[in-house]
């Protein structure tokens, strides 16, 4: 038995003759006198709150000051005994027992740290005495013993008990450094809305500095928010840089919450987040991802004037659009926690700074559950998402929005549809023509000519096309020369939805995937039909245009 931790507490248990049961090490030190009152009171507390729950039917945990924020030493009633005729499932040895009980109750409501504290002086967050054996047992076994504990209360009390507590984590990918300021107000969340509420911050920098700063704010946090029960923040870090996915599904794994809210460390969240989405789970039961609001500030300059006319970021704003978005970005999403769909994860043949990898998550959160409207809007979740590189020119941005997008052709070709090409495809299928089949500097100046005249028709048809959205983003004092700045604003947004297409095709030759030549995904999954039809027809025209070119050029050389 040696290191079966769990198993030992199940024996002891079922000889132990008393109301209360408390799960201690051999190597505790209870620092306050009087726990056994205090313990009583969090009990009869937790039922005056719950009247609907049996007297007993509670886990309180100890505040341990070693752990803090860890339900280490729970104490339990007989009540727990008689339903389920031991203290732990068998599959546990010595490993996740506590937290266990603690995540159970806290599925009624039901869970609670009280206010007495003890130190653990061996074990807890370090190494202990023996090897540490871990199981999987916020999946099947949590789900089993929820589902035996409601069944039970529903016979004893003749009520109908659903498992209504909100369990809710917060993971926070943070690679950007000095910026406690916006971290410190997502950890000071909180809601009016009873719910246990964890936050990671997974630190994903090797900088020891940006560590440091990051533990310090968390430690801060806990020792000011303990009083508030339900809320603490957890830092995991690895000491290197692995990427946006990695640092996600870190949190996401670690966490045994039934729902997860993802945010960027750079975001500025509305104080009522967390009731937004917390309503949004008893609006939509059958839902698996929320998709918050994420907005941005007023353009201040030409750039960001440009972004806000080519609509690159749609998305950000999608939920306030559909009432069942297509995906959204996971700047503002919250989504069904891992023990419900521990196969779906971020994937890391993303670009480690993001683009493509929020819409594949939701995509095989759809494949995974095969539930419509399983994606639902929640524009009440609003945050404030700043422009990139403090708001200068930065296609690097748009650069690896592309990037990632074009690996979804291959990921979810299911998901996309073929056009005729692109300006720049059609571009490549001349220089490719010239290349293996004609090959002679009699042809040269045609081909030139020919690629610069589709580029420009092709600039101007999309700088006709943003001339009304590029009016729109001005100022509201109209410039002097203001039909030079909208051009000048139109033919910039032209430039940066060409960065993409460009982009996107440079990686299919990277790639060698002549499979996505000529496809684009479907943006809306299946959501706009009658665009995707205006595309073909548009794509179609658009290449009849750049054809009659290369025939007139070429023509003029024979």
């Amino acid at each position: 038995m040696y290191g079966k931790v769990c198993q030992i507490w199940n024996r002891l248990s079922q000889r132990a003759n008393r109301d209360f049961i408390v799960l201690f090490g051999d190597d505790i030190l209870l620092l306050d006198n009087g726990w056994k009152r205090n313990i009583e009171e969090c009990f009869t507390a937790i039922q005056s709150n719950n009247p609907d729950l049996p007297f007993g039917a509670a886990c309180v945990a100890f505040n341990d000051i070693s752990f803090r924020g860890f339900p280490t030493f729970p104490v339990i009633h007989r009540f727990h005994m008689k339903v389920f005729g031991r203290l732990l499932p068998k599959q546990f040895v010595n490993q996740g027992g506590d937290p266990f009980l603690f995540e159970l109750y806290s599925r009624f409501n039901a869970s609670k740290f009280a206010s007495v504290k003890l130190k653990n002086t061996l074990g807890g967050d370090s190494s202990a005495r023996y090897s540490k054996h871990e199981i999987n047992w916020k999946g099947q076994v949590l789900r089993l013993s929820i589902e035996i504990l409601t069944e039970r209360i529903k016979t004893l009390n003749q009520v109908n008990v659903a498992p209504t507590g909100v369990c809710l984590d917060i993971v926070i990918p943070s690679y950007r450094t000095n910026n406690s300021v916006i971290l410190k107000r997502i950890i000071n969340l909180r809601s009016t809305l009873r719910a246990y509420v964890k936050f990671w911050i997974v630190v994903d920098n090797p900088d020891k500095e940006h560590l440091h700063e990051v533990k310090g704010l968390a430690e801060e946090a806990n020792k000011s928010t303990f009083k508030d029960n339900n809320y603490f923040v957890n830092v995991v870090h690895y000491n290197e840089n692995r990427g946006a996915s990695y640092a996600r599904n870190t949190g996401y794994n670690y966490s045994t919450a039934d729902w997860v809210i993802f945010l960027d460390d750079d975001i500025v969240p509305e104080p009522h987040l967390l009731e937004a989405y917390i309503g949004s789970i008893f609006r939509y039961p059958l839902a698996k991802v929320m998709v918050g609001m994420t907005e941005l500030p007023e353009p201040m300059n030409n750039w960001t004037r440009m972004l806000k006319t080519s609509n690159v970021m749609f998305f950000f704003g999608i939920s306030k659009h559909y009432i069942h978005p297509p995906w959204g970005v996971t700047a503002n999403i919250m989504v069904k926690g891992s023990r419900y769909n521990h196969s779906v994860q971020f994937k890391h043949l993303y670009p480690k700074t993001g683009g493509g990898e929020d819409i594949d998550f939701i995509f095989q959160m759809k494949s995974f559950h095969k539930l419509d409207g399983c994606v639902v809007g929640v524009p009440g979740a609003t945050v404030m998402h700043p422009w990139w590189n403090n708001s200068n020119v930065c296609y690097n941005q748009i650069w690896g929005w592309a990037n990632g997008d074009s690996q979804l052709i291959t990921e979810w070709p299911g998901k996309t549809y073929l056009t005729l090409p692109n300006w720049v495809e059609s571009m490549a299928l001349l220089g490719i023509t010239y290349l293996f089949f004609l090959r002679k500097a009699l042809y040269l100046i045609p081909l030139l000519q020919t690629c610069t005249c589709i580029a420009l028709v092709d600039h101007l048809i999309k700088t006709f096309a943003y001339y009304g959205s590029a009016a729109n983003a001005l100022p509201t004092k109209k410039p002097t020369f203001a039909f030079a700045h909208i051009l000048f604003l139109a033919f910039g947004a032209s430039t940066v939805i060409s960065a993409q297409e460009v982009t996107r095709l440079l990686c299919i030759f990277k790639r060698h995937s002549l499979f996505s030549f000529g496809r684009r995904v479907d943006w809306c999954d299946g959501q706009a039909q009658t665009e995707i039809l205006n595309q073909k027809l548009r794509s179609g025209l658009l290449f009849f245009v750049y054809c009659s070119l290369a025939y007139y050029f070429f023509q003029m050389r024979v």
